[in-house]
């Protein structure tokens, strides 16, 4: 028997413990869901529904007059204006360390943000990176995005650190 023929059930046992271990890694990663959303809006390449898993490198996009919420495992909240684009670069919610990270991107549109759990950590890095500027987020509800052809920020409440374009 040739050396290939003996090595494809081994090959095929490998592949599928590979799948098998990425699918799982995929699975751990779920950093929230859909709470709210009105009209044409996507969390990665699927069309966003009320309960879709969100997961970390998710890009999360709406269109035209459209809205989208969503809520993450420690209850922060973060919700898109119309065509707007936020990707999640990190989130960390581990309550048994007390250890909490977040990094967002939003590219385009306006946003809303509310700090949930992950702000009783002791220790926590929030950043939400904006085509204007970083901000470093504490305890804070937000909103950002262009307004009369500038962007801005407007702090609802907590405290917001801003530095310039990254």
């Amino acid at each position: 028997m040739p050396r290939t023929q003996r090595l494809l059930p081994f090959l095929g046992i490998l592949l599928c413990s590979a799948i098998g271990f990425q699918a799982q890694a995929l699975g751990a990663s779920v950093v929230g869901s859909v709470s709210r959303v009105q009209n044409q809006a996507q969390v990665g390449s699927a069309n966003a529904a009320l309960g879709t898993s969100v997961h970390m490198g998710d890009a999360l996009q709406t269109g035209a007059n459209a809205r989208l919420e969503i809520t993450f495992v420690d209850d922060t909240r973060l919700t898109l204006g119309e065509n707007a684009r936020v990707v999640i670069d990190r989130y960390v919610y581990n309550p048994d360390r007390s250890i909490g990270a977040m990094a967002l991107k939003s590219t385009r549109g306006a946003l809303r943000f509310a700090t949930g759990k992950i702000n009783q950590m002791d220790q926590k890095t929030v950043t939400v990176s904006t085509p204007a500027a970083a901000l470093a987020v504490r305890g804070t509800e937000f909103w950002t995005g262009p307004i009369n052809g500038q962007y801005g920020a407007l702090l609802l409440h907590g405290k917001v650190q801003v530095s310039g374009r990254r």
